[in-house]
């Protein structure tokens, strides 16, 4: 049996303590704005397959959008939200206090954002993105 022992003083452990709390503090944050662009990543990299939050295909779109996606010469075959790529490219993160955010940069993008999502949800995060993202966040928190 090996043991071992550490003769430490008060005043020592109150300065492992303060620098510990320091460094936990540095990386949370780290940790949480790593975990919430991944959560970006996620969102972003499903709706380009054209799935939704719970990973089935988007709704086809109606006839009409249809032929004026056509008329523009977008793609009308397979529903992935893109038309200008602003409201896609507004899709951020970031911390507030201590917790991550996913958001988006400008209200215009983000009441298109809101309006897609009623028809097609794709802001949002599933169980596997949520595990995912724990991942990420406790990788990046090393102590």
């Amino acid at each position: 049996m090996i043991t071992i022992n550490i003769d430490t003083k008060p005043r020592d452990l109150r300065k492992m303590v303060e620098k510990l709390g320091r460094t936990f503090t540095q990386n949370h944050k780290r940790a949480m704005r790593r975990a919430a662009a991944e959560g970006v990543n996620r969102i972003n990299k499903r709706t380009t397959l054209g799935l939704d939050v719970n990973e089935q295909p988007f709704r086809p779109y109606s006839d009409s959008y249809k032929a004026f996606r056509k008329s523009k010469g977008r793609d009308t075959d397979k529903v992935k939200l893109i038309f200008t790529g602003r409201m896609r490219g507004a899709l951020t993160s970031g911390l507030q206090g201590q917790d991550g955010l996913i958001f988006f940069s400008s209200r215009a993008e983000s009441r298109k954002a809101a309006q897609n999502n009623r028809t097609r949800q794709f802001f949002g995060l599933n169980r596997g993105d949520t595990r995912a993202i724990r991942d990420v966040y406790f990788k990046g928190l090393r102590l």
